[in-house]
Order: C-alpha cells, then sequence, then structure tokens
C-alpha cells in the first residue's frame, strides 16, 4: 500500500510540473469567429474535424504546418504553429488547447482563428496561405513608466533589433531588463516577414508609447516586448522570450513543487493510516479464525468423548436373581435346633 501511495505520489509530481511549464504557454491572448456558419453533420463539419486531427498529429514533430482537407467542394484549410523556443511535447499540449478552446468559442463558425501564448491556429473554408495580413488582430499595452530615457533606449534597441532580425521567423533578444520577441507565420516568405514586423513595431511604439511592455498582433506576425523587472509585465502573463518564459515559469514551478509535496505528504500519511488499517484488520481475522479454531477443537473432543461412551459404556451392577430355598429340615436335633438330619 505505501509502494502504491508513492507511486501515486510520484505521478502527481510528474503531471503537475508537466502542467507548470504549459500553463503559460496555453493562456488564450485573443481568438476570432466568422459571422458565417456551417451546417452541422455535413462534409464540411468532416472536413474540420480531419484537419484538426492533422494539425495535433503534426504539432508532436513540427514547430509549423498546414494542410488542405478537400473532399469534393467541401475544402478546409488551415495551419499551425508554435512559438519558437517550445518543445515537441509543449507544442502538441498547445495545440490541443487552442482547438479545444475554437470549437467551444467557434462551434459551428465557418472560420475561426485562436492566438495562445505558445501557439496560433487558424482554419478557413478559402485558402489564406501565403497571403500578406497586416491589419491589427490584437494590442495590449503596460502601464506607463513615464519618461526614463535609459529604459526608452533599451526598448528601443530590442525593437530594432527584433525588427532588423537574422532571416529567420522567430526572433528572441535581451537588452539589460528589456526582453522581446518576434514572430511571423512561416507561410509567408521571409521578405513578407520582415514587412510584417517592420509595420507590427511602428504600431507598437505608437501605441505603447513609454509603456513597460506591449504587445502588438497582426494577421500574420507579432512583436512582443517586456520590462522583466516590473512585476506587472509577469502578472499579467506576457512572456516575450526563452529567458522571459523561463522566469516567468520559475514562480509556477515553485508554487507547484509547494502543492506537490503537501500532496505527497498527504498521499504517504493516507496510505500509512490504510496499512495501519490493513494490520488492525488483520488482526482481528486472526482472532475470529482462532475463535473458529477452538469452537471446532472443543466440538471435536465433545464428539471423541461421545464416541468413546457408545465404544465402553459404564458398568451396571448385575441383576440379583433369586436363590432356591431349601426344603424343610425332616429332623430337627433336639440338642441342637440349628442342626437338620437327613436320613
Amino acid at each position: 500500500m505505501l509502494r502504491q501511495a508513492l507511486s501515486l505520489s510520484f505521478l502527481m509530481f510528474s503531471l503537475m510540473l508537466r502542467l507548470s511549464l504549459v500553463s503559460t504557454a496555453n493562456s488564450n491572448i485573443y481568438v476570432r469567429c466568422s459571422q458565417l456558419n456551417f451546417t452541422l453533420t455535413t462534409p464540411y463539419e468532416s472536413s474540420i474535424n480531419s484537419l484538426f486531427t492533422s494539425l495535433v498529429d503534426s504539432a508532436s514533430i513540427y514547430n509549423f504546418n498546414k494542410f488542405e482537407i478537400s473532399p469534393q467542394n467541401d475544402a478546409v484549410y488551415g495551419l499551425f504553429q508554435c512559438r519558437g523556443d517550445l518543445n515537441s511535447l509543449n507544442c502538441k499540449d498547445c495545440v490541443v488547447s487552442a482547438i479545444s478552446e475554437l470549437k467551444t468559442a467557434c462551434p459551428m463558425s465557418t472560420n475561426g482563428e485562436i492566438q495562445l501564448e505558445g501557439c496560433y491556429v487558424k482554419y478557413d473554408n478559402m485558402s489564406f496561405f501565403g497571403v500578406q495580413e497586416k491589419s491589427e488582430v490584437c494590442r495590449r499595452c503596460g502601464p506607463s513608466i513615464g519618461y526614463n530615457s535609459d529604459v526608452l533606449n533599451r526598448i528601443d534597441g530590442a525593437l530594432a533589433y527584433l525588427v532588423g532580425g537574422n532571416g529567420q521567423y522567430f526572433r528572441g533578444g535581451d537588452f539589460g531588463s528589456i526582453e522581446g520577441v518576434a514572430q511571423c507565420l512561416q507561410d509567408l516568405s521571409l521578405s513578407d516577414c520582415q514587412d510584417c514586423l517592420s509595420e507590427a513595431c511602428g504600431r507598437l511604439r505608437t501605441e505603447c508609447e513609454m509603456s513597460t511592455w506591449g504587445d502588438m498582433y497582426l494577421g500574420k506576425c507579432y512583436i512582443r516586448y517586456a520590462d522583466h523587472d516590473n512585476e506587472d509585465h509577469v502578472n499579467n502573463g506576457n512572456p516575450s522570450s526563452n529567458k522571459s518564459s523561463g522566469e516567468g515559469n520559475k514562480n509556477n514551478i515553485l508554487k507547484w513543487i509547494g502543492y506537490i509535496i503537501a500532496a505527497i505528504v498527504a498521499l504517504i500519511g493516507g496510505g500509512i493510516s490504510l496499512i495501519l488499517k490493513d494490520v488492525e484488520s488483520a488482526k482481528s481475522d486472526a482472532k475470529s479464525a482462532k475463535e473458529k479454531a477452538d469452537k471446532v477443537e472443543k466440538k471435536v473432543e465433545e464428539e471423541k468423548e461421545k464416541n468413546e461412551n457408545m465404544l465402553y459404556p459404564p458398568c451396571v451392577p448385575p441383576m440379583a436373581f433369586p436363590m432356591p430355598m431349601p426344603p424343610p429340615c425332616p429332623y430337627l436335633s433336639h440338642s441342637n435346633p440349628n442342626t437338620c438330619y437327613y436320613l
């Protein structure tokens, strides 16, 4: 029983640690649904379900992929992309969460998209692959830091580095306390990616001027920065790069470890309690078994004694038979009356 309790504790520890690592990545940023709906139980619904299955399966191997499911005239197009610093396990977890939330938010929409902290998923009944999209989808700005030339210069340096990039779809940078991240959907060309990030950076500078952190999401790219020394950034769940993501998860991991230790102690205590209960139950069973054995032994002795009595019955006094009376004495002695003479 104790071994089972420890095994369960280890399983809980592994599960909670894994959940703590992906909880931030699965935080919802935005979701958008089409106003046009499809009819349930139609081929288009079947195509969407097939697409979602393909996205999840692919996410266990790749960081990005796109699919076209086109049976007859009910084609559906979709893709997923995970943040560049996520491993395949966390990527798949994020895509699974994204699709689950998308199904809930857009149950019958002909197209929809969702952006989580760690991944992006989109589907549509029209192909959007390779099409540039620079319209603003989501903007978030932190509180103002006022005019602080040192911090503002570091923010400008981080954004310039992200836009300049190095010919990659995922870019991260660290400038003192300022960290940033930028990413494009990989169905774009690198030149279109550069164009999209330049547009996002310009809007972010304008909309989130002098903010402690800022996020700008366009249709096909996003750019983000944050001062990781500012607690508001952590509390709002806005990881900005590999390092900031690790810093953001550190507190979560410590919190979960505390929960896990408490759970392990409770499980071990419960296991010991069950062991003691089993011991008491075993003692009770042994006592009951002994009482039954004593009863059986007593019954055997009684039967044995009964059988012995039947084989060797107790002695009874002999029956008294009447003795025959002597005949009357014909001649008595006159000198001795007790003497009888027979002629």
